[in-house]
C-alpha cells in the first residue's frame, strides 16, 4: 500500500525520501496514527511497539478505540532485568491497556524478557524474530527518536557514556555490520543494560511509523536531517536515527511530528 492512501486527504511533505506529517498537537498526531495503523494492520500483520513517554497516549487511545487489528505483538526493544520489570517497556505498554485488549482478541504477545540471562533471551527473542517475519506477510513498527539521536534501542554517541569493554560508536557499528542476526545486546552507562531489534531486524519493516513529539526533540530532528551536527558527518554510527534516510528504508517511513524540520 503506497504512503499517500494510508495517509488519505492529510498535508504532507517528502524529506530525504521519508515522508513528514506535521501536526499541531499530540492529540492529532494520535488521532492520524491510529488512522495509519488502522487502514495498514490487519490478522496477517505482526506489530512492533516501542517504549518511551511519546508513544503512550498513542497505546491509550488505541486501547481505548478497541479497533486495531493484528496477528502478532512484539517490542522493538526492551531494558533487560530478571527481577525488576518497574521500568521494563512491557509493563508500561500493558499499563495502556493495549496488551489486555489485543490477548483478549486472542492475539499472540512476543514480549523480550524470559528471567533468563541476557544472552538466553537475546538468543530467544531472536528466533521469536525470525518465525514472526517468515510467518506473518506484513509487519508494521512504532518508533521514535531519542532527543541525542538513538532510536530503538540501539544507542547514540554520547560524551560521557563509556561501555565497559568498548564505545557506542563499536555498538552500533557492529550492528550495522551483522546482517546475520536480528537482536543485539549490550551495557552502557546512561542507557543500561539493553535488548534491541538491530538494524537488520529494522530493515525487514514493510511500514516504519517514527513519533516525534514535543520541543525537546527538535535537537533530534536536528541530528537525524543535518549532516553538519553531531560527528559532523552523515553517518549513522553517531546517530542511528539517520539509518531511516536510507533510500530503502526511507521509502517505507512516515514520521509525524509537530516541529517544523
Amino acid at each position: 500500500m503506497q504512503r499517500s492512501h494510508l495517509l488519505g486527504l492529510n498535508q504532507f511533505t517528502e524529506k530525504e525520501g521519508i515522508v513528514v506529517v506535521q501536526l499541531p498537537t499530540f492529540q492529532k498526531a494520535n488521532e492520524i496514527l491510529s488512522e495509519i495503523l488502522n487502514k495498514y494492520s490487519d490478522q496477517k500483520t505482526a506489530l512492533f511497539l516501542s517504549g518511551g513517554t511519546t508513544p503512550k497516549r498513542l497505546y491509550e487511545k488505541l486501547a481505548g478505540d478497541k479497533t486495531l487489528k493484528a496477528g502478532a505483538v512484539g517490542l522493538i526493544d526492551e531494558r533487560y532485568s530478571t527481577k525488576d520489570k518497574r521500568n521494563s517497556n512491557e509493563l508500561m505498554i500493558r499499563s495502556t491497556g493495549l496488551l489486555s485488549y489485543f490477548e483478549n482478541k486472542n492475539v499472540r504477545f512476543y514480549p523480550i524478557l524470559q528471567d533468563k540471562n541476557i544472552e538466553q533471551t537475546t538468543k530467544e527473542y531472536d528466533e521469536a524474530l525470525r518465525f514472526i517475519f517468515e510467518y506473518f506477510p506484513k509487519s508494521v513498527g512504532i518508533l521514535g527518536i531519542g532527543d541525542d539521536g538513538h532510536t530503538a534501542g540501539i544507542p547514540a554517541r554520547a560524551k560521557n557514556s563509556k561501555l565497559k569493554t568498548q564505545s557506542s560508536e563499536n555498538i552500533v557499528k557492529k550492528m550495522m555490520e551483522d546482517q546475520s542476526g536480528f537482536v543485539d545486546f549490550y551495557e552502557l552507562e546512561g542507557y543500561g543494560q539493553r535488548i534491541t531489534m538491530n538494524f537488520h531486524a529494522l530493515s525487514l519493516l514493510d511500514l516504519i511509523l517514527i513519533l516525534v513529539l514535543g520541543r525537546e526533540k527538535r535537537e533530534a530532528l536536528k541530528l537525524m536531517f543535518d549532516p553538519s551536527t553531531g560527528s559532523g558527518q552523515d553517518d549513522v554510527s553517531n546517530v542511528p536515527a539517520r539509518f531511516y534516510k536510507k533510500p530503502e528504508v526511507a521509502q517505507k517511513t512516515i514520521l509525524i511530528t509537530d516541529q517544523i524540520i
